[in-house]
């Protein structure tokens, strides 16, 4: 059996409305009155597969010369079910989140903070750099990157995993509205505060409404799934970016014509410790529990463990943001030594951190070295939880504050380490699941691991170097080039997956290895005949194919040779070119 097979070939038949997308077999397996509409206009019983052929409805109409307004009408009158003009499966709801995403980060987030470094670099000394600017990046990735990564990811992968129906377009058009108009105004108010103080509340308005609607999503997609320890951590992600946006809108309006450099440090870190912490750990900690075993390879997750993992880590957050309010010299190690615990648990919950994946490796099942990502992204997390404990036991002994470098450091290894490491990893296993297809250029799987790895550790480790050794401020900024090198090799490998270019096959006319087979089959059904005759026979059982399987990959599934399936196939194509002066279609017993 195929990758493929189980979700698209055994799954009990749906019962939604008729649309374009849907294959000639699922409509007669789902409605056989439709099986009568589709014998009048040509289709033809085969011994030994299933009636109809696996090529979509707008193929068929077009082959047969039949309007497709015409043919819908008729399968509907047939059926006794509605037609809907698009596949509601299909809409790529995560698509404008990530896409926002990755242009915030290249410009507002990761990029302005390149510059920053860059000014840092020059000068030696933090102080070089007004901290307005540096909260106008911090937040900018937090609310430009992080959040609507998180909510794209949400948007488009709770529905499937829920069976829930999908988020009303309307309103992810107005979330995705809300965050772009609440970085962009938090942005300009924090550089130019005085120009514009009404921007400061009014984008902190504009993020608890973010807060407020994603949590609307979160919970009408989980709230069937409570029972579930990863539905109840997305739960807390929402829950907790409520508060980190009631937070931030507190210091806005306290900011006002001064901007964020008149923040108090200690109201900076506490809504800092909410968005990581409290929204995002929890997020990936709920969505990794779905995700991350498949990238991993290391089984269901043990559920005693992750069920500490979420009573531990938010226990954790709650003492952390305590402590700036009362007994900072207890609560503050408590907290950081919990969330460090929640952590640890949950990679023993989760397994596969030192494994290898043991599945065939098919393309759709993602380059084996995304697990790298993960595990590199655990490791940066224990780092920076261990450096935060760590940190806060000695400022609570001795009685003094933290450096900023150190802080700095601490904030780095869980942002960019930890955070941004896993979204690149998961990133690219998880869109091209979303999106139906494969990865653009796995080749650059690893050269973006490389980046964002040397990237980091010379950031964390140089930052710490600055407190005795100054001359280090100058080779900061080279860290900043490696980061956003790897960002721009994601966003470039990310944008292309979301938008592929159209399938060799239908330009060159010449099937390859990677060839997606629900193209083939879409543009040439008759091959399903010989394919099925020579072995394949997963193409005589299925409803549809996913459109990510490829034919090396059906192949493998069926045991078959890839390079004498591929060679069979041109051959076939190549006769069929010679003997066939129109596309119109032929019935399957004619050769060639």
């Amino acid at each position: 059996m195929s990758a493929g097979e189980t979700k698209a070939g055994s799954r009990p038949g749906r019962r939604g409305p008729i649309h374009p997308a849907l294959t000639v077999r699922q409509l007669a397996m789902d409605y056989p009155g439709c099986v009568e509409v589709f014998r009048r206009h040509g289709e033809e019983d085969r011994p030994g597969v299933k009636f109809g052929r696996l090529e979509p409805l707008t193929h068929f109409a077009r082959r047969r010369g039949i309007p497709l307004d015409a043919l819908l009408t008729e399968l509907s009158q047939a059926s006794g079910v509605e037609i809907a003009r698009d596949d509601p499966a299909g809409r790529p709801a995560h698509r404008p989140f990530i896409a926002l995403a990755l242009a915030v980060t290249l410009t507002l987030g990761a990029g302005w903070g390149a510059l920053l470094l860059f000014q840092i670099g020059v000068h030696g000394a933090w102080t070089t750099v007004p901290s307005a600017q540096v909260v106008a990046h911090g937040e900018s990735q937090l609310w430009g990157f992080i959040v609507p990564f998180i909510i794209g990811v949400a948007v488009g992968f709770l529905p499937k995993t829920t069976a829930r129906p999908r988020p009303n377009p309307a309103l992810l058009a107005l979330l995705w509205g809300l965050i772009l108009a609440g970085v962009v105004g938090g942005f300009a108010w924090a550089l130019d505060a005085r120009r514009w103080p009404w921007l400061g509340p009014t984008s902190g308005l504009i993020q608890l409404a973010i807060a407020l609607l994603y949590f609307k999503v979160a919970f009408g997609q989980v709230s069937g799934k409570i029972q579930n320890t990863w539905a109840r951590f997305v739960l807390a992600a929402a829950f907790w970016m409520i508060v980190w946006a009631a937070t931030d809108l507190w210091n806005r309006i306290g900011g006002g014509a001064a901007g964020p450099g008149d923040y108090a440090d200690t109201s900076l870190r506490i809504a800092v410790e909410f968005a990581i912490f409290g929204f995002a750990m929890n997020s990936v900690f709920g969505f990794g529990l779905r995700l991350l075993p498949g990238i991993l390879g290391g089984g269901s997750p043990r559920a005693g463990a992750v069920d500490a993992t979420l009573i531990l880590h938010n226990l954790g957050v709650l003492f952390l943001t305590a402590s700036h309010a009362l007994w900072s010299s207890v609560f503050a190690p408590l907290g950081a030594t919990l969330i460090l615990a929640g952590g640890a648990s949950w990679a023993v919950g989760l397994k596969g951190f030192h494994s290898e994946r043991r599945s065939a490796p098919r393309p759709e099942a993602g380059p084996a070295f995304l697990a790298r990502y993960v595990q590199l992204a655990f490791f940066w997390f224990l780092v920076g939880v261990a450096m935060l404990a760590g940190g806060e036991i000695v400022a609570a002994i001795r009685g003094v504050e933290l450096p900023r470098a150190y802080v700095g450091a601490t904030r780095h290894a869980l942002t960019v380490g930890f955070l941004t490491t896993l979204i690149l990893g998961v990133g690219q296993r998880l869109l091209p699941i979303l999106s139906h297809d494969l990865l653009a250029w796995p080749g650059l799987v690893a050269p973006t691991f490389v980046l964002i790895a040397l990237g980091n550790a010379l950031r964390v480790v140089g930052e710490l170097a600055t407190l005795a050794w100054p001359v280090v401020f100058r080779i900061l900024p080279f860290s900043a080039v490696l980061e956003l090198t790897a960002l721009a090799l994601f966003t470039a490998n990310v944008l292309r997956t979301l938008w592929p270019r159209r399938d060799p096959l239908l330009k060159t006319g010449r099937a390859t290895r990677m060839t997606r087979v629900a193209v083939m089959m879409a543009e040439h059904p008759w091959l399903e005949t010989h394919l099925v005759a020579a072995g394949i026979g997963y193409l005589g059982r299925v409803r549809a194919i996913p459109s990510e399987l490829t034919v090396h990959s059906l192949c493998v599934g069926e045991r078959a040779d890839p390079d004498a399936v591929v060679a069979r196939i041109n051959e076939l194509l190549a006769e069929r070119a010679s003997t066939t002066p129109t596309p119109g279609d032929r019935p399957a017993s004619e050769p060639g």
